[in-house]
């Protein structure tokens, strides 16, 4: 437990009062998980943001009260609990003075706690440049580990990565690492990122794509859906602020990374852009703007490209479909061969369609509380909206769908095809087959934004797929208390990075997330770039066969 002191220093306040809330805080004893964030916070704003180095005493008071507070923290994993606390950028002295500590004691710290102490050696690099000193100190705990252990798993090779990429000439020596954790799982995110951003700062940008580390795993990245963090894309924007001689090529060759897969950056990449643009007006111009209607860009006034696919790529996308998606093990899991031919030989005999309507999903789309009745004149409502426009509409449903309003479902048979399906079965192939299968003009009617069936058609269908599905998806967003019903169109122009002319539009999002939405949504913010310095096109990597 803390004595008086150190808890003074630790809240700031009298004696007393620390120990009532140190009572309180024992109370409140957390499941096995994380520290809660909030205690977390007291002992690094209270204490460790305060000093350079703790004395022994006091670094076994905040040790043993961790472990008597803390039903999940034990001897074993104290120390790289206390490590991570000291995870800031100016705390790397404070680290290496908890481990001298270790040391005094005569143990030594884990791998999971030599871990987290290469993690702040990383922060710290982040901050000023280590001197050779601190830069052989992480070799030499990368070597002691590795030579531990043959193979690691991910979670200490993620922590190797960042230790060796905070150094100056063994950063590449992390890439085997990388590899390593191939073996159990995908890599993560920030193993990735910190690989890329250091790449970025270091490697000769002048050489041939394919020679080029960190394009070559950002492209990686994108194809394993894993969104690069924003000091990735502003390592790259502060090495052209450094060279500018790059930055025709190499903001090029990014413009159509983000186009190629459909990536919104964050605020803060938009902000390092806009200071690259201020700093190099002859060869950058960045505006902030908004879109009218339709797609038009309010500062260069075009307008953006419309999202249609071509004839080819549509026969390729259809032909595709079948194999990829419809006939796949998971489909015939949920319904039978003999069911998706019965499909087959009728979607060949009522189509073409002008749309294709999601039954159950319609019905069910404002909200599963509603009685058969209710649902099933939903449906004939959404049917009735297109009918009205002279629509040759296809439904389709599941089989206890004969047990709705019969008046209602009597409606649907008269002015639409009608397909019932086994109770089990998954929709969405059979909606997106016979939509495909009804030709380039053809709608369909649903909620489902369908990301398992893009995922399958693999990295070269899946950019077709979504342009078609954003030209052809409707949805329905309400039904008013008349009955009423507000639908949703599809979206006709582009919502990703592309160029119109000599002028690039971004859209961007406040934050960065790992888990992007896939919605079509017209983003609220873009930016009108224009590269002043024209460079011939460059060449795209070859696409990965999926």
């Amino acid at each position: 437990m803390y004595n008086l002191r150190l808890l003074g220093q630790l809240r700031g306040v009298a004696p007393a009062s620390s120990l009532r809330w140190l009572a309180s805080h024992h109370k409140r004893r957390p499941q096995p998980a994380s520290l809660p964030p909030d205690r977390l916070e007291e002992l690094r704003t209270n204490l460790f943001e305060r000093r350079e180095q703790l004395s022994g005493v006091e670094w076994q008071e905040v040790r043993q009260s961790l472990i008597d507070g803390y039903k999940h923290i034990n001897g074993h994993n104290v120390d790289a609990v206390i490590l991570g606390v000291c995870g800031g950028p100016g705390k790397l002295s404070l680290a290496k003075n908890y481990v001298e500590f270790l040391h005094s004691l005569g143990s030594a710290p884990n791998a999971a706690s030599w871990g987290r102490l290469l993690r702040v050696y990383h922060a710290a690099s982040l901050e000023r440049t280590l001197t050779s000193a601190e830069q052989s100190e992480i070799l030499k705990i990368c070597d002691s580990l590795r030579g531990e252990h043959e193979t690691l798993d991910a979670t200490s090779c993620e922590h190797l990565i960042h230790g060796l990429v905070a150094t100056k000439d063994e950063w590449r020596s992390a890439l085997p690492l990388l590899e390593m954790m191939k073996v159990t799982s995908a890599p993560s995110i920030a193993a990735y990122s910190a690989l890329v951003e250091k790449a970025f700062t270091e490697e000769s940008l002048e050489e041939q794509e394919e020679n080029l580390l960190s394009w070559r795993l950002l492209e990686e990245m994108a194809l394993e859906r894993k969104p690069p963090k924003c000091e990735v894309y502003l390592s790259l924007i502060n090495r052209l602020a450094r060279e500018p001689a790059l930055l025709p090529a190499q903001l090029q060759r990014l413009l159509h990374f983000l186009e190629r897969h459909e990536i919104l950056v964050s605020q803060r990449v938009v902000e390092g852009l806009q200071e690259l643009a201020q700093q190099l007006p002859h060869q950058l111009e960045v505006t902030s703007t908004h879109l009218g209607t339709l797609g038009h860009c309010r500062n260069c006034q075009q307008h953006l490209q419309p999202v249609a696919i071509s004839e080819e790529e549509f026969r390729r996308l259809s032909e595709c479909f079948l194999e990829r998606v419809l006939i796949r093990r998971d489909i015939f899991q949920r319904s039978t061969p003999e069911e998706v031919t019965r499909f087959k030989k009728y979607v060949e005999q009522t189509a073409p369609y002008d749309c294709v309507i999601d039954g159950l999903n319609v019905a069910y789309s404002t909200g599963t509380k509603k009685t058969p009745q209710q649902l099933a004149k939903l449906v004939a409502t959404v049917v009735r909206h297109f009918r009205q426009q002279n629509k040759r509409v296809l439904v389709l449903g599941r089989e206890h769908m004969r047990n709705w309003s019969k008046q209602a479902m009597h409606y649907v048979q008269s002015n639409a095809s009608l397909f019932l399906t086994n109770n089990l079965s998954h929709d969405d192939p059979f909606l997106l087959y016979a939509t495909l299968k009804s030709g380039l003009e053809t709608d369909f009617f649903s909620r489902d934004l369908m990301r398992s069936h893009a995922f399958h058609l693999g990295t070269e269908l899946k950019p077709i797929f979504r342009r078609w599905q954003q030209q052809h998806q409707f949805s329905l967003i309400t039904q008013t208390q008349t009955g009423r019903i507000i639908v949703k169109e599809p979206i006709r122009y582009r919502l990703s990075t592309h160029r119109v002319g000599n002028t690039w539009h971004l859209p961007f999002c406040e934050t960065y997330t790992q888990h992007p939405t896939e919605s079509f949504e017209v983003p609220s913010n873009w930016l009108c770039l224009k590269l002043k310095e024209e460079v011939p096109e460059i060449t795209k990597p070859k696409k990965r066969k999926s």
